[in-house]
């Protein structure tokens, strides 16, 4: 199965609220700080809806995306947390 990934939160939770499923999230270091890496089921569907994303054409239920975009934001801590518990473990830093 090939993945698409996105860090942008506002790209996720459009995606999301189109109907993609995110299949993982997974916290990365950029030099200091952190970000996430968010994972869909790559298919000709997603490329189309990115396509509508990017054309700033996109048109979405407003309270569909809030919830879509509340999962996400929920994802990306849960994965911070967990990130930085495995780091500490791990005893960097």
């Amino acid at each position: 199965m090939s993945l698409i990934h996105v860090t942008d939160l506002y790209e996720a939770a459009y995606l999301v609220s189109e109907g993609f499923c995110i299949e993982a999230v997974e916290c990365i270091p950029i030099a200091r700080a952190r970000a996430c890496r968010i994972s869909f089921r790559d298919d000709e569907e997603i490329a189309r809806t990115q396509g509508v994303f990017y054309s700033k054409a996109a048109c979405v239920n407003l309270h569909a995306f809030r919830q879509a975009y509340n999962q996400v934001n929920g994802f990306v801590h849960t994965a911070k947390k967990s990130y930085e518990k495995d780091r500490k473990a791990g005893g960097e830093g």
